[in-house]
């Protein structure tokens, strides 16, 4: 079986290489089952799930007019990776509440998940969507237009990257969801990042997109997805640091922190006004540059960045307790 694999790609790049022959490809056939795309998983190495000796023996046809026809349906051989799903029990120290958290895991692949999930039907969550994200993505954005025989979602998100030193890569793994609430993954393509120094806020994406249709209780319906995930690169922050400002924008206090290191929760002073977040970090020529950000007393929470070993810049939350 290897023997007659090697074989059959030896031949091919022979013909490519002298004949000036091309690769002609049938036309891949819709997928069945009603699957549907929910999103994607994002990871450091390429997953290969696809089956290519079985597709190169079922499909490498014969000499065509000088053309090598390599045929057939290839989604058959496309190899699936599916989810475990395991709920986790989430409760606030010293409040007695609790809650479910859905937690996907991939075998033992590390990697970032963004998608949704639609409980089936017959759960008693029915219908419900439930939004499953990492802490890379940031500027996390979910929109659902749904109608009765219609609906559209979108997620939008963005992966901030520190690339000077090192080269990083991405490979954007799609993750589809049965009628029966699994979820499983494909191979995706990849990206690099090169260590290359970019500017600040250099901006690459990619995009997925899917329509299917599927039938709900006898009626067709329309369903579309498009995740689109943006790579933005920004200077590792190097210093953070809160203010609390009074109405005459006059400084009560300030406090700084190590990137990563802010308090899950603040209580600002019964002056405080506002508070700025101030970030400071390098660019490619050394120079220090100063982010700031404005939290008035209509604001919840604030955040900063942290930079990873991975080079992926990541946002902390911590909460704003007002008097």
């Amino acid at each position: 079986m290897k023997r007659n694999l090697l074989t059959a790609i030896f031949c091919v790049f022979i013909l490519f290489a002298f004949s000036g022959c091309q690769l002609a490809r049938e036309d891949m056939g819709a997928s069945a089952g009603g699957d549907k795309l929910a999103g994607v998983f994002i990871t450091a190495e390429y997953i290969d799930l696809f089956d290519m000796e079985s597709y190169l023996n079922d499909n490498l046809k014969s000499f065509q007019g000088g053309t090598v026809i390599a045929g057939g349906n290839t989604q058959k051989y496309q190899g699936r990776l599916y989810a475990t799903i395991t709920n986790k029990t989430l409760g606030g120290e010293g409040t007695g509440e609790t809650a479910g958290a859905d937690e996907y895991e991939f075998g033992n692949i590390k990697g970032i998940a963004y998608f949704l999930r639609t409980e089936a039907a017959s759960a008693p969550n029915g219908g419900l969507v439930t939004t499953t994200s990492n802490d890379g993505i940031s500027d996390s954005h979910v929109n659902i237009n749904s109608g009765d025989d219609t609906e559209s979602i979108s997620l939008d998100g963005t992966l901030y990257v520190v690339p000077s030193g090192a080269n990083y890569e991405y490979y954007f793994n799609p993750v589809y969801q049965s009628p029966d609430g699994s979820v499983y993954l494909e191979s995706g393509d990849g990206f690099m990042v090169s260590n290359q120094t970019y500017g600040e806020g250099a901006v690459f994406s990619q995009k997925l997109d899917e329509t299917t249709t599927v039938t709900e209780n006898g009626k067709s319906k329309t369903y579309s997805m498009t995740v689109n995930v943006s790579i933005s690169s920004v200077f590792a922050p190097e210093k953070i640091k809160i203010l609390q400002m009074d109405a005459d924008n006059r400084i009560l206090s300030q406090t700084e922190y190590t990137p990563g290191s802010l308090p899950e929760a603040i209580a600002p002073d019964g002056d405080t006004d506002y508070l700025i977040v101030e970030t400071d970090s390098r660019d490619n020529s050394g120079i220090l540059k100063t982010a700031r950000k404005i939290y008035g007393r209509d604001s919840e929470s604030l955040s900063a960045f942290y930079q990873q070993s991975d080079g992926l810049c990541i946002e902390q939350w911590t909460q704003i307790n007002w008097n």
